[in-house]
């Protein structure tokens, strides 16, 4: 990592004076959080393949006779959630913030790799960084590339994620897909109504929800504004419930940029993370008057039962 400090030399000086400056004068934008896992049941295991099996009952029930007339049956297929191992790597030499404006985060009678530069790193960088990195690139669009030898991963290519999924199960006809046409802001509302209708009635009593971008969320709220039967006062009146299901529309910021639509009951989305390792465990490793930091762990994201899964992606086009 480069630490480039040229404009505050440019404008501070290269020199270092105590004018009580201290962390809290370096402001950083906002940064995204984990979102998506949260809204998925997590399982702890060290298994790098998370194996389930899926059990269909066939029907029972049929007119009396004397005679014994067998009917029924189980019918079990394997099903199979991968969890895949995350790690960074970075390395940055803090003598440079010696001469500048940032003094104050440079220590002498302690290691480099415990001045207070690499512990305002850690929970300022590191830790936040990871957890947008997640969320915005891996959860929901990643698409799995092996790692060149030697060379750092491109964004996204750490994990298979959800939208991909989503696509595989409606390839594979075993995901539901419903087609309810391109979104539109007029009639949004309308699209997510007959979207849900299509959800199997057995589900329809179900709590789930219907999960979209933030941008298709805002424009579902303000077309249900524009219904005109909504009594409110102010626009907290209108929330995101679906009239007369159990199901609420809900935001993902990992899903921005994209037309989808999921839903599937909590139980089904599985958030897999090990007993073992950690995301916030950072080791520091001090060299030459560099500092190095790693971290590693493992994640994976699936559907416990595709045929419980309902999106509005289409097939893929044949060809």
């Amino acid at each position: 990592m480069a630490i480039t400090t040229t404009d505050i030399v440019q404008e501070y000086g290269a020199y270092y004076i105590d004018a009580g400056q201290n962390k809290k004068r370096i402001l950083t934008m906002l940064s995204q959080g984990r979102e998506i896992v949260n809204y998925a049941t997590p399982v702890k295991t060290d298994d790098t393949i998370f194996r389930l099996a899926n059990a269909t009952f066939r029907t029972l029930v049929q007119p009396f006779q004397k005679t014994f007339t067998q009917k029924g049956g189980v019918d079990i297929v394997p099903k199979e959630i991968r969890q895949y191992r995350f790690k960074i790597d970075d390395e940055f030499m803090p003598d440079e913030l010696y001469a500048t404006w940032l003094g104050f985060l440079t220590a002498k009678k302690v290691d480099r790799k415990e001045w207070p530069f690499v512990k305002w790193l850690v929970e300022d960088y590191y830790k936040k960084q990871i957890d947008q990195d997640m969320e915005l690139n891996e959860y929901y669009k990643g698409v799995f590339a092996a790692p060149a030898a030697g060379v750092a991963g491109d964004d996204g290519t750490g994990m298979n994620g959800v939208q991909l999924l989503l696509q595989q199960g409606v390839d594979a006809g075993k995901i539901n897909s419903i087609n309810i046409g391109a979104l539109d802001a007029a009639t949004i509302f309308d699209q997510i109504e007959a979207f849900t209708d299509e959800i199997a009635e057995v589900y329809q009593g179900i709590k789930m929800n219907v999960f979209l971008s933030r941008k298709w969320y805002k424009k579902y709220m303000q077309d249900k504004r524009a219904q005109g039967f909504y009594q409110r006062t102010s626009d907290k009146d209108i929330d995101g419930g679906i009239d007369f299901t159990p199901l609420d529309v809900l935001p993902l910021a990992s899903m921005v940029g994209t037309d989808d639509i999921f839903c599937t009951p909590k139980e089904n989305f599985i958030h897999l993370s090990p007993e073992t390792l950690t995301k916030n465990k950072f080791k520091l490793e001090e060299a030459k008057r560099s500092v190095a930091v790693m971290a590693d762990w493992s994640e994976g994201l699936g559907f416990g039962i595709d045929e419980i899964v309902w999106t509005n992606i289409q097939p893929t086009p044949a060809g």
